[in-house]
C-alpha cells in the first residue's frame, strides 16, 4: 500500500482479538480496535479529520482553537499544518509531562490555565471554555472553533468510519465498551453497533470520582460534556486509575499491546462487567473495546502511581488506609461559632485560582497535591491544634481529616458541603485579586 497523504491513513485500524486466557471468559469472543495505529498514535485522529474536512478551504486563514490537553490537539495541529494553519488550545487540564512535551514540540500554541484538582469543583473559574468564547468575540474572523465537546462532526466520522468497520469485520456486536472523554467516538460507534443489533449492550467508562485517568473524565466532569447522553447507556462503570494500569500491564503481558492507561481502564471494565454477567449468557458473545493510544505518552504519570513497576519503592499513599469517620465533620449550620470558640487552622485544600476568587477568612491554601506531597513523607501539622479541612464540597476533606485523627492523632475536622455549603449559606468570604 502506498499513501498519498498522511490522511489517507487515518481509519481502517484492525480489530485484534483478545485470548480467552488473557480474558478467561467461557463463551465470548473479546475484540479490541486498534485505534492507536492511526498515524498520530490515537483514536482522536478520526474525531480531528471529521471536524476538520468540512473546513479544509478556511484553514489558511483561520487559527484552530479547542480545549484539549492531548491527543485531539495533537491531531487538529497536524491537520492544521498540513493546510497552512496551526492550532491554539486552551486547557486546564495538562497533567502528563510527555504529553506538554510532545504538543511543545510540535508547536501548538499552549495557553494552560491552572490545573484542575483531582478533587472535582463545581465553582473552579478556571473554565477554558470562557476563554475561548473572550477569544471568539474578540477575534471570530481569526479562528476556527472546532468544539470537540459539542461539535456533532466528532460523533459523526465513528458513526461512518469506526462502528462500519467493526461491523464489516464482525457482523453483530452484543457489547460495546468505549471510555467517556468528549464522548464523540463511543457515541458514534455504539449508535452504528446498534443498527445492525438493537439488544446489543452499550458500556460506558468513566474515572473514579477524585480520581484521573487520561483521556475519559471522571463520574462527576462527565456531566459536564456536551455530547453525554446518560440515557443512552447500559451503564456506567467506574475505575480507578489503579485498576486501569493492573489491566494495562495485562494486555501488555499477555497480549503484547502497548496501549495506554485508557485502554486499561477500558479492558478493566469488560472483564468487571463480562464476568459479572457470564452466567447468563445462553450463547456466545461478541465483545468490542478501543484501544485508544498508545502507552510511551504515559510514562510518567504510570511512574508515578506505580513506582515499583521502575524498581523504586512504592509510594505512600494517605487515600488507600482513609475511611470517612462522620464524627469529623463540622456541620455548616454550627461552623461560624464553632471556629469562634476553638480558633482552628482553617486549610483550604483547593487550587489556588479558586482559593484566590474566595475563600473562609483566615485560611491557609494548601492545595491537595501539596498536602499529598507532604504526606508521603511525614504530618506537618501540630497535634496540640484544632484543624479544619475545606474542600470544594466536602467529599475529599472528610476523609483526610478522618485519616489525620486516627492515624495522626490530630484534632482535625472537615466543613460539611465544603466551600460550596459555605457559600450556599451567605457565610462571609474573602477574595485575593
Amino acid at each position: 500500500m502506498i499513501a498519498k497523504t498522511i490522511l489517507d491513513l487515518i481509519g481502517n485500524t484492525p480489530l485484534l482479538k483478545i485470548s480467552e486466557q488473557t480474558h478467561g471468559i467461557p463463551r465470548v469472543s473479546l475484540y479490541v480496535k486498534l485505534e492507536l495505529f492511526n498515524p498520530w498514535g490515537s483514536v482522536k485522529d478520526r474525531s480531528a479529520w471529521g471536524i476538520l474536512k468540512h473546513h479544509l478551504d478556511e484553514l489558511p486563514q483561520k487559527t484552530v482553537i479547542e480545549s484539549s490537553s492531548g491527543n485531539m490537539a495533537k491531531a487538529l495541529h497536524m491537520i492544521a499544518l498540513l493546510h497552512g494553519s496551526k492550532l491554539r488550545t486552551i486547557t486546564n487540564r495538562i497533567k502528563v509531562s510527555e504529553v506538554k512535551d510532545i504538543l511543545t514540540l510540535l508547536g501548538i500554541d499552549i495557553q494552560e490555565l491552572p490545573g484542575k484538582s483531582d478533587c472535582f469543583d463545581p465553582n473552579d473559574p478556571n473554565d477554558p471554555f470562557f476563554y475561548i468564547q473572550k477569544e471568539l468575540t474578540e477575534r471570530e474572523s481569526s479562528y476556527l472553533y472546532s468544539d470537540q465537546y459539542r461539535n456533532s462532526a466528532n460523533r459523526d466520522i465513528h458513526y461512518e468510519t469506526t462502528g462500519q468497520e467493526i461491523l464489516n469485520d464482525l457482523g453483530k456486536v452484543d457489547y460495546f465498551f468505549g471510555g467517556l472523554g468528549t464522548t464523540g467516538s463511543t457515541l458514534g460507534i455504539a449508535q452504528r453497533l446498534k443498527e445492525s443489533n438493537p439488544e446489543m449492550k452499550t458500556i460506558g467508562i468513566v474515572a473514579k470520582k477524585d480520581d484521573y485517568i487520561p483521556g475519559i473524565r471522571n463520574s462527576d466532569e462527565v456531566l459536564e460534556v456536551g455530547l453525554f447522553q446518560p440515557s443512552f447507556y447500559d451503564e456506567l462503570l467506574e475505575v480507578s486509575s489503579h485498576e486501569a494500569l493492573e489491566a494495562m500491564m495485562t494486555l501488555v503481558k499477555h497480549e503484547g499491546l502497548l496501549a495506554g492507561p485508557t485502554t486499561g481502564a477500558s479492558f478493566h471494565a469488560v472483564l468487571s462487567y463480562l464476568r459479572n454477567h457470564k452466567e447468563s449468557f445462553d450463547h456466545d458473545k461478541t465483545a468490542v473495546f478501543i484501544a485508544c493510544d498508545r502507552i510511551e505518552w504515559y510514562l510518567s504519570y504510570i511512574k508515578e502511581r506505580k513506582p515499583e513497576w521502575f524498581g523504586k519503592t512504592k509510594r505512600f499513599s494517605w487515600k488507600e488506609h482513609a475511611k470517612p469517620l462522620p464524627e469529623r465533620i463540622i456541620a455548616i449550620t454550627n461552623v461560624s461559632s464553632w471556629i469562634d470558640t476553638h480558633h482552628p487552622l482553617i486549610i483550604d485544600t483547593r487550587q489556588p485560582i479558586s482559593y484566590k476568587l474566595g475563600h473562609i477568612p483566615n485560611s491557609l491554601n494548601l492545595p491537595m497535591n501539596t498536602l499529598d506531597d507532604m504526606l508521603s513523607v511525614t504530618n506537618p501539622f501540630c497535634v496540640s491544634h484544632p484543624l479544619l479541612f475545606v474542600c470544594p464540597i466536602g467529599e475529599t476533606s472528610i476523609l483526610l481529616a478522618s485519616y489525620l485523627h486516627k492515624e495522626n492523632h490530630l484534632n482535625a475536622y472537615s466543613l460539611e458541603g465544603g466551600i460550596t455549603a459555605w457559600k450556599d449559606h451567605g457565610l462571609p468570604l474573602e477574595r485575593d485579586l
